[in-house]
């Protein structure tokens, strides 16, 4: 199941409890895992600094807008924290918002490189290359007058999406299925990049350990199944050297959970 609506909106996940007599549902999330996708991809040093020590990138967001004139919350500013990222652009937003999405690409260089490198990849193979060997076909690719390519937001989203969801989280997923193999407590759902699991009362403990060491070896097992270790990517870095992480939350329902 996907796209469930906020708890404000429509509080329908209340309604899905766990099969166990005092069960619990746990859900694990991948903190900003396009945001630190892209961070390794282009090898964006301040986008590093950033994970590595916490900054609150939505607030971040929310000051650059506000200080343009545009009054902003952190709640407000997170559909264009990261917008950027998949391609869009100032265009169509306000002239507070606009100023955001300039400041994207002033402040985080090693992405904006990275994006252009991707247009000249295209227009030169007629496709792109991925770190996992996953690969993006764009045969009808051009250079408008601007020296741009056409299918730009493409070009900059796929590689993002398709590391972060296409080739992390089936990984991650599948690694939690066996991990989860010999308990009673089993996978249920998995929505875009989080990991639903029914847990049975007597395994609380056990499940958000399972979740602790599998945040432990994440990296290693992202990297060893696309040889990441091995073969490097772009630039010639060698290792996932940005850490993927999850966050749990856990409730005797979807909705109502508190995070562990």
């Amino acid at each position: 199941m996907q796209n469930m609506p906020r708890g404000g909106t429509f509080p329908v996940k209340k309604v899905f409890v766990s099969r166990f007599d005092n069960g619990l549902i746990m859900e694990a999330d991948f903190a900003q895992l396009e945001f630190r996708t892209a961070a390794f991809l282009a090898q964006d040093e301040t986008a590093m600094e950033e994970i590595a020590t916490g900054f609150d990138v939505h607030a971040y967001t929310a000051k650059v807008i506000t200080d343009a004139g545009q009054p902003t919350s952190r709640q407000e500013a997170k559909e264009h924290t990261f917008a950027p990222l998949f391609g869009a652009s100032g265009y169509g937003r306000t002239k507070a918002e606009a100023t955001y999405y300039t400041h994207f690409n002033e402040k985080y260089k090693g992405i904006a490189k990275w994006h252009k490198q991707l247009g000249e990849e295209a227009l030169r193979f007629l496709k792109i290359t991925n770190v996992s060997g996953r690969q993006y076909a764009f045969p009808d690719v051009t250079r408008r007058h601007s020296g741009v390519p056409t299918h730009f937001t493409m070009i900059k989203n796929y590689p993002v999406q398709g590391f972060a969801t296409g080739d992390v989280v089936p990984v991650v997923l599948n690694e939690m299925h066996e991990r989860l193999r010999h308990m009673k407590s089993c996978l249920v759902n998995t929505v875009h990049d989080s990991m639903v699991v029914d847990v049975h009362p007597d395994e609380k403990d056990l499940v958000l350990s399972m979740v602790w060491t599998l945040n432990q070896d994440l990296n290693d097992i992202i990297g060893e199944t696309y040889g990441l270790h091995m073969k490097g990517c772009a630039f010639g870095h060698k290792d996932l050297n940005v850490p993927m992480l999850l966050e749990a939350k856990i409730g005797k329902n979807w909705l109502d959970t508190v995070d562990v």
